[in-house]
């Protein structure tokens, strides 16, 4: 063998010999590193309740107006019908320092709108980024008519809502709020792709002062005259997880205010507006209503078996009712002001875990008919639709299209309760982890105050 300018020895066959194996080598690494990449993106990987309740936590917000003092005296007094009342949402996209919140428009009543209330946005990290121009000047009509204002408003509602009334258009609604600090962007997914039996989760912070008080077989707290008792009033907040097999998927329409996604109803009031997850940790709805058949402190119970007729049509089909399908003789008293599925009775004494359902005679026997499985279930927009009502309004969003990163995830992960509902197809749990040690406090913010004393070290409550 020849050398450089003579014969090659073994020894320098050998490596050349190795210098071509290591670069076959690098090929096929490439090659297989590639066909990963490309199956990850193809099929993304199916997230774990732990993996999923990370994401939850660190995209989900609340949302409330500011808490006056009369309110918490009522509040305190336990007076559901004059009581004030907060949603939850799910930031979604970043523009320089603006902050878009997904959310559901009844969770901004028309009074409260035309009050042009200051609002709060609690984010993961326990700030509240507070709000002040809510009023989008828009009238709450039959025909509402979407009106992008948002720069001059933080508010872009796609319908309307009015205590004791309907929802006019789609339940859904965009809030904005400023910050310099860095929030996790929630992962979308596509609605289109679910299929029936998929489990999805529902991410939100429980309203409990709407929630009926129970008694240990899971019957409802009467008073002296039949109607049901509320919970006792609490400062402290955990936000809750919720999951459950989708069983409809029907086209979105005006008629049903843009519900289309109908699941097995595990949530409470207070979660109207919070994310609802794919089983890849992407947001594929945003939940914002309960089935009818739940219990209403406040009002005089009846058995479920009552509030609909044989055609599986209740005395209230074309009405949005936020109380749910029960009897209010008192409605100055007993209406739960704000929140469509405020008429959650799930409840245990240690607020955590498995939870009683909603009380149902039987499963609806025509899925198809969005009657019955509004009587049923629990509902939400898709977020397919959403968006195609976020650019017809001229709103021009860079969502995360991406399915959720291995960084993102491990950011918020944290142990979660075990409990049997952990184990099983439906369920919930209440995240310890994920605390509001004093929500009356929270939204108790004095901007007068905050002007003059606006906290420099980013901690606290943030004037927007």
């Amino acid at each position: 063998m020849r050398k450089k300018g003579g014969f090659m020895t073994h020894a320098d066959k050998r490596e050349i010999d190795k210098i071509k194996w290591l670069q076959k080598l690098g090929t096929i690494s490439l090659v297989i590193l590639t066909l990963g990449s490309l199956g990850a993106d193809a099929m993304p990987k199916k997230l774990n309740q732990a993996e999923i309740n990370s994401l939850a936590k660190q995209t989900t917000v609340l949302i409330a107006p500011q808490l006056q003092p009369q309110e918490l005296e009522d509040l305190l007094a336990k007076k559901p019908g004059k009581t004030w009342t907060f949603g939850s949402g799910v930031i979604v996209a970043k523009e320089g320092q603006t902050y878009y919140v997904l959310t559901v428009a009844h969770n901004f009543a028309q009074e409260q709108v035309e009050k042009n209330l200051p609002y709060g946005i609690l984010t993961s990290d326990r700030q509240v980024h507070v709000v002040q121009s809510i009023n989008d000047g828009q009238n709450c009509t039959n025909n509402f008519q979407v009106d992008n204002r948002l720069g001059t408003t933080a508010l872009l509602r796609f319908g309307c809502y009015q205590s004791k009334r309907k929802v006019n258009g789609y339940d859904l609604a965009i809030v904005t709020f400023e910050s310099s600090l860095n929030y996790a962007i929630a992962p979308i997914g596509a609605t289109k792709e679910l299929t029936t039996g998929e489990l999805l989760y529902v991410s939100g912070w429980p309203n409990i002062e709407v929630e009926a008080k129970l008694n240990n077989d899971g019957s409802p707290q009467l008073d002296a005259q039949g109607r049901i008792i509320c919970q006792d009033p609490s400062p402290r907040r955990q936000r809750q997880l919720t999951w459950s097999p989708l069983q409809a998927l029907i086209s979105a329409s005006s008629a049903q205010n843009g519900y289309s996604l109908y699941y097995i109803d595990r949530t409470r009031p207070g979660m109207s507006g919070g994310p609802v997850f794919n089983e890849f940790g992407q947001v594929v709805g945003i939940h914002g209503r309960g089935s009818e058949n739940k219990l209403v402190c406040g009002q005089v119970y009846q058995p479920p078996t009552k509030q609909r007729s044989n055609s599986g049509m209740s005395k209230n089909d074309g009405i949005f009712d936020p109380d749910g399908n029960w009897d209010n003789p008192n409605p100055d008293n007993s209406e739960n002001n704000g929140s469509p599925d405020a008429n959650q009775q799930n409840s245990t004494p240690n607020n955590q875990g498995d939870r009683p359902s909603s009380q149902q005679s039987n499963p609806p026997t025509n899925p198809a008919n969005s009657n019955n499985l509004q009587a049923f279930y629990s509902s939400a927009q898709n977020i397919d639709y959403a968006r195609q009502l976020i650019v017809q309004a001229g709103v021009r969003l860079s969502l995360n299209l991406a399915s959720p990163s291995v960084e993102l995830i491990q950011a918020g992960i944290s142990e979660i309760p075990l409990n049997r509902s952990t184990l099983e197809s439906e369920g919930s749990f209440e995240d310890p982890n994920d605390v509001i040690s004093n929500i009356y406090k929270t939204f108790s913010f004095d901007i007068q105050n905050m002007l003059r004393d606006k906290p420099s070290d980013g901690g606290g409550i943030l004037l927007e």
